[in-house]
């Protein structure tokens, strides 16, 4: 029942908002936000009572394991603090009109919002419901509906703003996401086929009876998921909607889409992975090692000389999830793995949330996602700059991050010229993203009393991404404390 409840909060309170609209104030919309977030949360928290229990009945549909589990918690934790935060920012960007230099308006007030608070609002809701049923499905067909649903509620959040390049970016994401999931719907058909239990596509039947599964539609199926699923995470080369998206996006959508959204379509490759019979495992792992070091190859090349932060932070994503891939390719021979994989989701997805937070705090205040035209943070916005510039440390893999101990036992998995092109990639987007980062937050700037007013209320929007980045922080210490025991 509280699995149910998670899809059943989100879309009821969904409900509510919009048919309440305009008819009442803001004020109690925006209430009824958090309310449903926490409510969410806390239903979260209950169900681990269905953590490898629950009847056969249920197991059909809804369930949670060793994955799945920590990535619902997560998703209920950074949706709370992104409500908290989205109803800041929009009392902020209704009492301040900000006119973006580079593309459009920087924040969308009354006049230039392309529809109602109330849909918005609403849509987020719907978007955290399809996430959680996407999380907690046992049937993969039942997973690819969930995945769809993301795509379709989430397509309005990326075009709230009136701006050419956010509606560019809405149908970019809808055409080509929705291509790969195309994809991914070949694959199940091909799945099924190769079932011979004819289990109607359920993920624990399929893993109980793996090494019983046909080689050659085995196969074909997860060639066809790996694309699928692998374009809405967001893996090269499937991965072009993804910078536009997050650059045109509201900070807070592009937090979701970042730390929960890319989380929900890794779980689908790793539930094929996990399905595949023994004798694939071999090509598995090497289309996974392919996929993942294109992935950082092409965050590599194209974060150099990037003049938009938001595309920057987009391109790290894309750095992210081709690291997810190689572990869990790591993870086919070696189930320490696992351990890391989760850690790694979990770490990058509080820092990219903090992140993006900080830069839509930023967007407010200077009306820009340009890097040329930011200049002295640190004397306008000190409290965002520092910890901005902090989470992109932790973010690049200074210690303790969290992602310093993963991507440091990844490296000690990986044969040596594997290990060291790793590294070397890993440096190349990490300088590319500090050496934008400290010419943002250094010199001196020019517009610092035109701006006094935005930049007071972007300070007052710190609070949020400051929880979530130190709780990054301190899961990294936690994990360096463990991994020195250990050694």
């Amino acid at each position: 029942m509280p699995l149910l409840l998670n899809i059943l909060i989100p879309t009821i309170f969904a409900g509510i908002i919009f048919i309440l609209g305009e008819r009442v104030a803001a004020k109690q919309t925006r209430r009824l936000f958090v309310l449903a977030a926490l409510l969410n949360f806390f239903c979260s928290v209950f169900s681990l009572q269905f953590f490898y229990e629950g009847s056969a009945a249920f197991r059909q549909w809804l369930f949670l394991d060793h994955i799945s589990t920590p990535i619902l918690l997560l998703t209920a934790s950074l949706f709370v603090w992104v409500s908290i935060h989205t109803v800041g920012w929009l009392q902020a960007i209704d009492a301040l009109t900000v006119r973006g230099a580079v593309d459009g308006p920087a924040a969308p007030t009354i006049s230039s919002r392309l529809y109602s608070e109330a849909i918005f609002l609403a849509c987020m809701l719907l978007f955290l419901g399809a996430m959680n049923l996407a999380i907690s499905a046992t049937n993969l067909s039942l997973f690819w509906v969930a995945i769809e649903a993301t795509t379709l509620v989430s397509a309005p959040l990326i075009c709230f703003q009136r701006s050419k390049a956010a509606l560019e970016a809405m149908w970019k994401y809808l055409l080509i996401c929705s291509l790969g999931i195309a994809l991914a719907l070949l694959g199940l058909f091909f799945l099924a086929i190769a079932d011979p239990t004819r289990s109607g596509l359920n993920f624990f039947v399929l893993r109980e009876c793996a090494n019983l599964l046909d080689l050659q539609w085995g196969k074909a199926a997860f060639i066809l998921i790996l694309a699928g699923y692998g374009t809405k995470m967001g893996l090269a080369p499937f991965h072009t909607w993804l910078p536009d998206t997050y650059s045109a996006t509201p900070g807070v959508v592009s937090a979701l889409l970042s730390g929960a959204l890319l989380n929900c379509a890794f779980l689908g490759i790793l539930r094929i992975t996990q399905i595949m019979p023994e004798a694939l495992h071999t090509s598995c792992k090497q289309m996974l090692l392919a996929l993942g070091f294109l992935s950082l190859f092409t965050a590599a090349v194209f974060v150099i000389r990037q003049q938009n932060y938001k595309r920057l932070l987009g391109y790290s994503s894309i750095e992210h999830m081709g690291l997810l891939a190689i572990i869990l390719a790591c993870s086919l021979r070696a189930p320490l793995m696992q351990r890391v994989l989760v850690w790694h989701l979990v770490g990058h997805s509080m820092l990219k949330v903090a992140l993006f937070l900080l830069a839509g705090n930023i967007v407010l205040a200077y009306g820009t996602r340009s890097v040329n035209m930011v200049k002295g943070m640190f004397e306008s916005m000190k409290w965002n700059a520092s910890l901005f510039l902090l989470f992109l440390l932790l973010l690049c893999g200074c210690p303790p991050s969290p992602l310093f101990a993963t991507e440091l036992l990844l490296i000690l998995e990986l044969s040596s010229w594997q290990g060291a092109v790793l590294l070397l990639l890993l440096f190349m987007v990490a300088a590319g993203m500090l050496h934008a980062a400290m010419r943002m937050c250094m010199g001196s700037n020019p517009k610092r009393e035109s701006m006094r007013k935005s930049a007071l209320l972007a300070e007052k929007l710190a609070p949020m991404p400051a929880i979530s980045g130190f709780l990054a922080l301190f899961f990294g210490c936690s994990l360096l404390y463990m991994l020195l025991k250990l050694f």
